[in-house]
């Protein structure tokens, strides 16, 4: 299976990156950003081969430009791709204006899905098997707490009220985007907590090491490891599981919160 990852140089987006590479099931990887990932670190090692034989990448200066009818390369370039997984965000106070804010949360992210509902129209399934069968799967790495009313501050809960308002928004977006897609793409969302890496609990010594992956496991849903987090989004993108975790007494999930982040995830032995 193809799959497209963004924000391949930041924090969870590296992980997912390292998972996707390692991933059998995905049989090629593309990185779309505004400069290639470093591939020369020691955490790469396990990946050499794969990296040399499935990963294509592709820099643009504009993430906001996904041009399907002009962009000729890169409509080619992902024409089979069946999934995206998408990293890119950060917090409201992580940006110099309010406007460059909203064009990297919210313009990047949804001229992408635009652009991949599209080549999702265009991909034929007749005469397909597996994932190849399948929509195309948006797995948006949202936040903890994110509003989609837009009323994050309005309680007495404020805490990072417009960056949860603004992954809300973005969250609405992507949903109404796949709903219009006549079937042909969905959106997965996941928000999870306050994010770590694993190799920073491991570090802290044998006592604390312990004691704060107990930590972790009596919070799930405030703070979660990135690998789990980098795990369950590539199961989410490529494998059968997330059927499974769709069916909730409500109907088909679309979304899941951080402590069913690390439930899924300790399910694929993370």
């Amino acid at each position: 299976m193809h799959l497209l990852i963004t924000g391949a140089t930041g924090f969870i987006g590296k992980h997912v990156l390292l998972d996707a590479l390692a991933d059998n099931r995905i049989t090629k990887v593309t990185i779309v950003g505004r400069r290639p990932p470093s591939l020369d670190g020691s955490d790469m090692a396990h990946v050499k081969t794969a990296i040399m034989n499935k990963l294509t990448l592709i820099t643009r200066d504009d993430l906001g430009s996904w041009d399907y009818n002009g962009d000729t390369e890169l409509v080619t370039a992902l024409k089979d791709c069946k999934a995206c997984i998408w990293c890119i965000g950060g917090k409201s106070d992580g940006f110099a204006t309010p406007e460059e804010f909203e064009r990297v949360s919210y313009t990047f992210a949804v001229n992408a899905a635009h652009f991949l509902s599209n080549i999702a129209q265009s991909q034929t399934t007749e005469g397909q098997i597996g994932r190849a069968a399948q929509p195309l799967r948006f797995c948006y790495c949202s936040a903890k707490w994110a509003n989609r009313q837009g009323k994050a501050g309005d309680g007495w809960f404020s805490y990072e009220a417009q960056t949860r308002n603004m992954k809300g928004r973005v969250e609405t977006a992507l949903l109404s985007i796949a709903s219009e897609s006549e079937g042909k793409m969905t959106t997965f969302i996941f928000r999870p907590g306050g994010v770590i890496a694993g190799a920073t609990v491991k570090s802290l010594g044998s006592l604390a090491s312990t004691m704060a992956i107990a930590g972790l496991r009596m919070i799930p849903s405030v703070v979660v490891n990135a690998e789990q987090v980098a795990r369950v989004l590539v199961d989410a993108s490529v494998g059968i599981r997330v059927e499974w975790q769709r069916q909730g007494p409500d109907g088909e999930k679309n979304t899941w919160e951080s402590e069913e982040i690390v439930s899924w995830s300790l399910g694929l032995g993370v």
